[in-house]
């Protein structure tokens, strides 16, 4: 049964939820953010539901859901102006927002929508949370039920074919046959009888009549991957048979019927090819009824941990693994990859990795070999003196900060270790907070488990050093937020939401 998480200090809306009646869900209702973001770190949660108005914090609760890697939908409601004046980068995580003047019924839809829209993506195997792929799904759970031509744009290996499945698994001829061909790896006197078919004694070597994939797509949906390859000449007979339904086979003299769904896709682009004169403009707007466009993996590089998360986990079923994750290096090493290939190369990649160590947490060495090449240390500032001590940045400050982390983990372990060896059934800080055995550690928020926060001069101590070590990063790099982020050792995204907080823009 999966979960529905309202984390709410309305009483109204808490009382209307009560009354939600939605198909194979359960509800949870929360007042604590610790104890909403602790039932989400279960991973049964498709849609966590923030009424953020009586939260003014609410930023840092949605950072919190965001560094969960959780794959559960987020609708906030409430502050809908600041979130659709914020990117990406604010939030890492998809937003939908809701006015904060919505009555319970309006947000109750919402909800129904996004459950509606996670069936879908359920069904597809489509994984990421990230706006670029919300903003897809939702087009494909819009346009899967018209019986409408649709293009996919987008590179090599970001899953265009696998768009094109879900459009079919959502349609009106779901119960129909999927066919899929791929004009560009055919040449052009094959690719003519695998779309029109043949009949016996056409060419040599043709032995007896063959169906196209016109003829057996008939009721169901074509998928024609790389259909910018189609010669010129072979357009206007594809044109005419997507307009009138009609074919003749390649040999043939009887005019035979089809009725199918074409979905097309392409990593060209056909306007272009159209003003050069290698496409046809009847045939291309034909194609573009719908366009939709599967987004590059660099584009969205939060879904990374998402999707590695889920390749690590069907290759453990698959081969019966014991691989329970990446070490934060080697995390640091996809993020930093540009990722040509795409998904399909971070998929390969994960593969290849989790084959190779069958048990506990890859680290960098485990990864392939360009991604090892390509990746930049953890603080690498830190370990060339020659390169930090001519940059500007404070060496003792960088050598004192890394000593006091390294002490840290060290009484960290030391206390895990010891609890564990107790043989007690949880492992536990001071005499609130429990560490479950399974790894899984819930941040609370200070008071709401008698935590004292920080001596105001300790955090102002850590805030001056981080925010020092930014700006020396910064100045070294002449304001190259790129360069500054690979000196300090963490991703782009991290140095942009920490110069907001410092006030350095």
């Amino acid at each position: 049964m999966s979960a529905i998480v309202l984390l709410s200090r309305r009483s109204r809306l808490i009382a209307a939820a009560r009354e939600w009646e939605i198909p194979d869900t359960e509800l949870y209702l929360f007042e604590s953010p610790s104890e909403a973001l602790a039932k989400i770190s279960l991973g049964t949660t498709v849609v966590f539901v923030f009424d953020a108005r009586e939260y003014p914090r609410f930023r840092h609760v949605v950072r919190k859901f965001a560094s969960m890697n959780s794959d559960a939908d987020l609708l906030l409601v409430g502050h809908e102006q600041e979130i659709a004046g914020s990117d990406a980068a604010d939030f890492d995580v998809a937003v939908q927002s809701i006015a904060g003047n919505a009555d319970p019924d309006e947000i109750e839809q919402a909800v129904r929508r996004r459950v509606q829209l996670r069936q879908v993506r359920r069904r597809s195997g489509m994984v990421g949370r990230s706006r670029a792929m919300d903003e897809l799904l939702s087009m494909v759970a819009h346009a899967a039920p018209l019986d409408v031509n649709i293009l996919v744009l987008g590179e090599s290996g970001t899953g265009k074919e696998l768009v094109a499945r879900t459009i079919h698994d959502n349609s009106k001829r779901e119960g129909g046959p999927f066919i899929s061909l791929n004009c560009g790896a055919l040449s052009e006197g094959i690719l003519e009888s695998e779309l029109f078919g043949h009949v016996r004694g056409a060419f040599t070597g043709a032995v007896g009549d063959h169906a196209g994939v016109f003829e057996r797509a008939n009721g169901g949906t074509l998928f024609l991957d790389e259909v910018g390859e189609l010669p010129l000449g072979m357009q206007t007979r594809f044109l005419r048979t997507l307009e009138t339904g009609e074919f003749i086979p390649v040999g043939g003299r009887t005019t035979k019927k089809t009725d199918f769904r074409l979905v097309a896709a392409t990593n060209q682009d056909l306007a272009a090819d159209v003003q050069a004169g290698r496409f046809r403009q009847d045939l291309y707007y034909r194609l573009r009824v719908v366009v939709l466009r599967t987004p590059a993996l660099r584009d969205r590089p939060e879904d990374i941990p998402v999707l590695v998360e889920s390749f690590l986990a069907q290759e453990n079923q698959k081969h019966g693994l014991h691989v329970r994750g990446l070490t934060r290096a080697a995390e640091q090493h996809l993020f930093d990859h540009d990722w040509p290939g795409n998904v399909r190369e971070l998929r390969n990649a994960i593969s290849s990795a989790a084959v190779m160590k069958q048990r506990g947490l890859i680290d960098t060495q485990d990864l392939p070999g360009e991604l090892r090449s390509g990746g930049k240390r953890f603080l690498p500032v830190a370990l060339d003196a020659e390169r930090a001590a001519t940059s500007g940045l404070d060496l003792a400050l960088l050598a004192t900060t890394l000593l006091e982390m390294r002490q840290e983990i060290r009484e960290i372990k030391s206390l895990l270790t010891r609890s564990q060896e107790g043989g007690t059934d949880q492992w536990r800080l001071g005499d609130t907070v429990p560490l479950r055995r399974d790894g899984s550690v819930i941040e609370t928020f200070p008071g709401e488990v008698g935590f004292a926060p920080l001596p105001s001069e300790q955090v102002g101590d850590l805030q001056s050093a981080e925010k020092t070590l930014i700006e020396a990063a910064l100045n070294a790099s002449e304001g190259n937020r790129r360069k500054a982020a690979q000196q300090l050792g963490i991703s782009e995204r991290t140095l942009y939401r920490k110069i907001k907080s410092y006030g350095l823009v």
